[in-house]
C-alpha cells in the first residue's frame, strides 16, 4: 500500500488518490486506485454511506467487487481518540473511476462541500 505523506495526511479534506501495482490487488483484472481521505470521526458516518452509495451506483464498473471501504485513526500523539480525532478514510475502487471519484468529491464529499 502506498505510503502515506506525514506532511499532509493530517488535515480534515485532505484527499489522495493513488494508482496500485498488479502486485498490490493481484486478484484484480483492472486497474485499481487507492483514496485517500481525512475526516474526524464524528464525520466517519455520513462518509461510509457516501460511499457505499457511490460503490452501488457504480457496480457494474469492471472490478468494483473488489472495492473495499475502511478507516483508521491517525495515530499521533497530537490525535487522542475522541469525536474529533482525525481518521484516514480509504477505498479500495477501479482506476476507471479516478476522474469521477475526484469530481464526486470535490462536489459532494469536500468538507467545503
Amino acid at each position: 500500500m502506498p505510503e502515506l505523506s506525514r506532511l499532509v495526511m493530517h488535515k480534515p479534506g485532505t484527499a489522495q488518490w493513488d494508482l496500485l501495482r498488479p502486485s498490490q490487488v493481484p486478484e484484480a483484472a483492472v486497474p485499481m486506485m487507492l483514496v485517500q481521505l481525512v475526516f474526524s470521526a464524528d464525520q466517519l458516518a455520513r462518509y461510509r454511506g457516501l460511499a457505499r452509495e457511490f460503490r452501488s451506483h457504480f457496480s457494474d464498473t469492471p472490478g468494483m467487487d473488489l472495492a473495499r471501504i475502511w478507516d483508521a485513526r491517525i495515530d499521533h500523539r497530537l490525535n487522542p481518540p475522541s469525536p474529533s480525532a482525525l481518521h484516514i478514510f480509504a477505498m479500495i475502487l477501479p482506476a476507471s473511476l479516478m476522474e469521477t471519484s475526484i469530481k464526486t468529491y470535490l462536489r459532494d464529499w469536500s468538507v467545503a462541500a
